[in-house]
């Protein structure tokens, strides 16, 4: 074999190695992404299962998710503040843990599907009449009825649209004005979706969304069976822990998720509350279980924060802002994860129009190594648990996907369907947002 031959199998030889070490790295990327999806599965069905109740205040839903939340986070050896995962804080919130029952002209309506109780309702039980009105009364601020026409007797039944739109404080006024002037409750007549909350307090009278297609033409009676329990001071948590970080540890970037959601209306119907948000839920334990790693560990520490009381007006990070672990001077960086089990097309990034280098170093990231078809930048808003920590000046993004199911707050919104379209990728693209910020 002449010296030429030589070099050339060595070089074949080499190729061969480089080729195999290559198929080899290719092969255990996948490999350990699948177990991630595996890993993301497991998490968003136990989520959403019927041992959670739908992450409420029913069944003590929010407390069995905070603890399910909690063992993840000692299964993967995260530290946590003085040896508690747990941030306590005390809540009002009303709750359906009985009966919702409503049946017209003697057919019984589906709760979730036909109807829904408004989150605020009062207890109510009785057979009633019905009475039909195409216009609201004149009603003070007060809740004092102006317009001495009015006089109603059993149930109102309106158009949806009448009372919709209307702000918060006018509506209470109004229902005030409807029981002053006899009404013991309000069906509203809808063509729309139907989507259920959370409520901070009861209403002076109940309310029924009802679709429209579900109701009788001309019905002249209600049966209705309703148990509303109002807890003023329900006790639950927010669930934090961290990772420290190899060169800056006493620097902070903060993964935030809110893990509540809507829980039962009454004893049978779930709201599971897949998308909003075991899906972030998932995607803040997937980071956990990563970051925990040694091979992984951050530049930065990294706190995970699950928030308690999202739906029911951001509590539980309002709760934390208030009240921080450490100094939120030292957060770098915030990413709040909320409603992520889409991305057919692509992310919106909340405070990308204003934290501009922080979205160019995200939107650069993706276009590179083209994981997701757009990256949307918006402005300020309300809308998530980022908010407290923006308005306290934390530099924050809140990220969602688009596109794909619709399911919102309602009875839809069930891990079977959520498809978790761009979960890899969006992975993907918030660990190298980390490693390169």
């Amino acid at each position: 074999m002449t010296a030429t031959q030589t070099n050339l199998n060595s070089g074949k030889l080499a190729a061969a190695m480089r080729y195999t070490l290559l198929v080899s790295f290719l092969f255990s990327a996948q490999l350990a992404m699948s177990q991630d999806m595996e890993y993301a599965r497991q998490v968003l069905n136990q989520l959403c299962s019927d041992e959670l109740a739908g992450r409420g205040y029913v069944e003590d839903g929010d407390n069995a998710a905070a603890y399910y939340i909690e063992q993840e986070f000692k299964d993967h050896e995260l530290y946590a503040w003085n040896f508690n995962y747990y941030q306590p804080f005390i809540m009002p919130v009303n709750t359906f843990p009985d009966k919702v029952e409503l049946s017209v002209d003697g057919k019984p309506l589906e709760v979730g599907k036909n109807f829904h109780v408004e989150a605020n309702a009062p207890s109510v039980r009785g057979r009633f009449e019905l009475m039909y009105v195409n216009k609201l009364p004149q009603i003070a601020p007060s809740g004092r009825v102006i317009d001495s026409t009015a006089n109603y007797s059993g149930f109102v039944v309106l158009d949806d649209t009448l009372i919709s739109q209307l702000p918060p404080s006018i509506r209470m006024a109004l229902l005030k004005g409807f029981k002053k002037a006899g009404a013991k409750g309000i069906i509203r007549l809808s063509d729309t979706k139907l989507t259920w909350t959370v409520a901070k307090q009861q209403a002076p009278i109940a309310q029924f969304i009802v679709k429209r297609d579900a109701w009788i033409s001309e019905a002249t009676t209600l049966e209705v069976n309703i148990k509303a329990d109002f807890d003023k001071k329900h006790r639950t948590q927010n669930v934090l822990a961290f990772v420290e970080g190899s060169e800056e540890p006493d620097k902070f970037l903060a993964i935030t998720a809110h893990y509540d959601h809507l829980g039962k209306m009454g004893k049978d119907v779930i709201f599971r509350g897949a998308n909003d948000n075991a899906s972030g839920v998932t995607m803040l334990l997937n980071l956990a279980k990563h970051y925990a790693k040694p091979e992984n560990q951050p530049k930065y520490s990294i706190v995970f924060i699950a928030f308690a009381g999202e739906e029911a007006g951001l509590l539980g990070s309002m709760h934390y802002v208030q009240n921080p672990m450490f100094p939120l001077k030292d957060i770098e960086f915030l990413i709040n994860l909320d409603i992520l089990g889409t991305g057919d097309e692509g992310i919106t990034v909340v405070n990308g129009a204003v934290h501009t280098k922080e979205f160019e170093l995200l939107s650069k990231i993706n276009s590179e190594r083209e994981y997701l078809v757009k990256v949307k930048k918006r402005g300020k808003a309300a809308i998530s648990d980022h908010y407290p920590f923006s308005e306290a000046g934390v530099p924050c993004f809140y990220i969602y996907t688009m596109g794909g199911i619709q399911a919102y707050h309602d009875v839809y919104d069930v891990p079977e369907t959520l498809p978790l379209t761009e979960f890899e990728d969006i992975f993907r693209l918030l660990t190298d947002f980390v490693a390169t910020y």
